[in-house]
């Protein structure tokens, strides 16, 4: 099961052009594993642009997907 968010994070520390520690909803994660990496492509029929997504596993023991659309990080989903 998995929630979607889509709510803004605050990156720490970067490393390889990827949030390597992010503050969400109050709370401090570091990136433990990258587990996967994918784009996802935009509505072309409204002009949407393609946005980078990211699965992280964070030292908390949330398992994350990351979005960026715009140059904006957000956590896009939480899995449980």
């Amino acid at each position: 099961m998995s929630r979607l968010v889509r709510r803004p994070l605050a990156v720490l520390r970067w490393e390889a052009d990827l949030p390597r520690s992010f503050v969400y909803e109050g709370q401090r994660h570091r990136v433990r594993w990258v587990l996967d990496e994918w784009w996802e492509m935009g509505d072309w029929w409204k002009a949407g642009r393609d946005r980078r997504m990211v699965r992280v596993w964070t030292d908390v023991g949330a398992c994350m997907d990351l979005e960026c659309e715009d140059g904006v990080w957000r956590v896009y989903r939480i899995w449980d």
